[in-house]
Formats: structure tokens, sequence, C-alpha cells
């Protein structure tokens, strides 16, 4: 055979063969091979570990709140779940500071990723928080829509708690008190543990201004039996005259204040200093929300014998239904421009998770907000309200347009309670108060 001829041969062949491979990778286009369960695993392993580091900033100012996410590793928890985000806790002083950093870092546009807010403070900051209607943890929330505002859920509450006085048992035996049940009787047992000279009657912490809070912010609340009283007073030009709620609450509390039964110096010492008082029977009571039961725990060892909590007794009259604050806490909101938005929410709804959730609950004493889930109140918080005919009064933080009187005015109720400790007149406050307040109404019209 010539060498041509065999050249042809080979040629055609060749080409035989390329038809084929053509053929075969055209079949194979159609029917591609499957992955097996191992290089599955695989790739998707590799897919999570590509996935982008994010850092989500958490800022809270609770020390109970600080003690359990440390205890229980919110961060090492939630790595597990998504291992590329790292949550990073920042921890204020108090309310206070956190609510001036939100100012500063609202102008800055340099907002927390995640924020545990207070109920009025969804109004001072609806304009820059994300709409939260469509997560999970919104939904199933018993609270969140009734604090919506225009519609939206802009933070959906994590807890739920009563107000509640906290007495040790033996120093009301010691001046055979019982626990009180008018606003008369509990000034009464007060000025009784001063007049014996052993203990501080009632531990306050006036110089960080929150303390009075059981006072100053809710009693006009307790009063009026009505939880959204701000409100009712953005439409009032004069609410603070003697025949209005406000007033009659602070001459209570100005009678309690006029008494001397918060110590020598109840303006000289932070909370942090007089809680720990509470421990070693320097004080007889202190008055704070359900949360305060993990400090006594620690104080004494789990030890609640020598402990009891009673109502604030914010009534004249003992056969009165017995009015007390259903307060809703730490709504967890996220700014609507921040550049976490959706891991934000991811983590929100972490938050409220059964898995996490109970466990937390149960550790910080608190009452569960989420519909199913159910936290048992401790025993000692339990006997508050045994034979008492109790109304619950869902607090409201104020809506739009009192923020907008508030801020006009620069009304702060806590720092009112500081001025009252101090002994400014009661009647000149309030006067002040009515004519700003009316001016205030009038320049926003």
């Amino acid at each position: 055979m010539n060498k041509s001829k065999i050249m042809k041969i080979f040629s055609l062949l060749l080409a035989l063969a390329m038809l084929a491979g053509t053929i075969f990778v055209g079949c194979g286009s159609k029917e591609p091979a499957t992955q097996t369960p191992e290089a599955e695993e695989k790739t998707n392993n590799i897919s999570k570990s590509e996935e982008k580091p994010v850092t989500l900033k958490f800022t809270i100012f609770s020390q109970e709140q600080q003690a359990a996410y440390t205890k229980m590793d919110i961060s090492g928890t939630y790595k597990k779940i998504k291992p590329h985000v790292t949550i990073e806790i920042e921890k204020v002083k108090d309310s206070g500071d956190f609510e001036q950093m939100l100012k500063i870092r609202k102008t800055a546009n340099e907002l927390p990723d995640i924020m545990p807010l207070k109920p009025y403070m969804l109004a001072n900051y609806q304009d820059v928080l994300a709409p939260l209607n469509d997560i999970e943890a919104a939904q199933k929330n018993m609270f969140a829509q009734s604090f919506a505002i225009d519609g939206n859920i802009l933070g959906v509450p994590g807890s739920s708690f009563n107000e509640f006085v906290w007495y040790r048992k033996s120093i009301f035996k010691e001046y055979n008190l019982s626990i009180p049940k008018t606003w008369d009787e509990f000034v009464a047992a007060a000025i009784t543990i001063k007049e014996g000279g052993k203990y501080i009657p009632i531990l306050m912490g006036g110089k960080d201004a929150w303390p009075t809070y059981p006072f100053n912010e809710f009693m006009p609340s307790l009063e009026a039996n009505d939880g959204k009283l701000w409100n009712t007073m953005a439409t009032q030009d004069e609410p603070f005259t003697k025949d209005q709620p406000f007033y009659k609450a602070y001459a209570k509390i100005q009678q309690l204040y006029d008494a001397g039964v918060m110590g020598p110096d109840p303006l000289g010492v932070g909370f942090d200093q007089v809680k720990v008082m509470f421990g070693p029977k320097k004080g007889a009571m202190i008055c704070a929300g359900q949360w305060f039961s993990k400090d006594i725990q620690r104080q004494l060892d789990g030890d609640f014998s020598d402990v009891g909590t009673f109502l604030l007794p914010v009534r004249d009259n003992a056969d009165d239904k017995l009015n007390t604050i259903a307060m809703v806490d730490s709504f967890f909101a996220t700014p609507k421009d921040g550049k976490n938005l959706e891991e934000a929410k991811d983590f929100i709804n972490f938050l409220f998770s059964e898995d996490w959730y109970l466990p937390y609950m149960n550790e910080r004493g608190l009452t569960s907000t989420v519909k199913g889930l159910k936290t048992e109140i401790p025993p000692v918080l339990a006997e508050a309200f045994e034979n008492i005919d109790v109304n619950y009064v869902l607090y409201d933080g104020g809506n739009a347009d009192y923020k907008k009187i508030e801020s006009a005015v620069k009304f702060n109720v806590k720092k009112l309670g500081q001025q009252m400790m101090t002994g400014n007149e009661l009647d000149k406050m309030m006067e002040e108060l009515n004519r700003k307040w009316k001016d205030a109404r009038a320049a926003l019209k």
C-alpha cells in the first residue's frame, strides 16, 4: 500500500473517532453523572467556608444580660449555627448611657446591628429602624404587634415582667410589720424601720437617675390605671394640675422622698453600690423588677428563705383593685440601613428560637413573650400575687406626639425623681411643667 493511501485511511479513522467523541459528549450533557454524597458534602462545606465573614455588633446595657450571655456563650453558640458570623457584644453602663450612645451613633449613621430597646425608644428611632413584620420571631411574639408603629413591628420584645418591692422578712418581723396594703401603710412601714436606726428602709441608688423608675416613671400610669397615660397627656395643655393622675402620683412620691427613708445620702450612691447591700441586710427593701432575682440569688447563694416580695401598693383603699405594671422590655431591633441587615434579622430569629430562648429566660428568671413557650415564675415572686385582686397595666412608653413634646420640654421623669429628692417644691415643679408643656403643644401644632 502506498504512502498516500495509508494517509487517507488514517485521516478517515481520525475523523470517525472525533465524530464519536462529539456524540458521546452530547449525550453526556443531557444526563450528567450524579454526585456521590461524600462529594456533595465536600462541595457544601466549601460553599459554607467561602461565605463572607460577618461581624454583628450587639450593644447592651444590662449587667444581668451580659452575665447570662457570657455564661451561656452566646457568641460560641451562634458560631455553631453560622460559622461565618461573629457576635461582638458591647456593654455600656446603663440605659441612660445606652440612649446617649444611640443619639450619637444615629447622627453618625453608625448604629449597632442589634439593639435591645426600651419601648419608648421605638418611637424615638422609628425613622431608622427596619420593619420586622416578616421575620419568624415577630410573627410568634405575643406583644410585638401591640407595639407596632404605623403597622410596622420595629422591635421584637424579649421579655415581660412585673415590678416588685423586695424585702427582708426577718427585718419586717423584727419591727412587727405586715405587708403594706395601701400607699400610706407603705410609707409608714418605711418610717418605722428608719426610726429603728439599724437598717436603711429603702435602698435607692439615686446617683443613677434610672432607679427612680418604679416611682417616677410608673406611678402616674398606676394612679391613672392607664398604660398609655403619656399619649393621653400629649392631648392636654396642662396635664400636671392637681386633679390629674400625674400630680396625684407625684404627691405620693414626694411624701415618700420627704420621709427620708432612703438612707443618709440617696443621691450620693449608685444602684450597683446599694444593690449589694440587700444581701447582708443593710437595707430592708429595694424596688426592682423580677430581673433582680438573679442578683439576690448570687448574693445569698440561692437561699431565698428570708426574702419576700409584694406589689407596690399605689392605692388609697385596701379594698380597691391593686394596679401593677406589666412591662414588656428589650425590643430587639436593627437599623434599616445597616450593612448586615439580613444577618441581623437571622440573629434576632435565633434569639427567640426554642433551644436558645427558654434556657436564657430561665437563666434570667424572666417571663416569656413567645407564643407556646412558657417559663415558670419563681415562688418568691408568686407570693406577691397571693390573695390580691390584681389589675395589670400594660405600660406603653409613649407615641410620636408625646415624644415630640417630651423632647421640646426636655421632660425626663427619672431626673425629676432626683430633683424631688433634693427638696424641690412639688407645686412649683408642676406649674413650670404645665407652662412648658402648653407652650410646646402650641409650637408643635
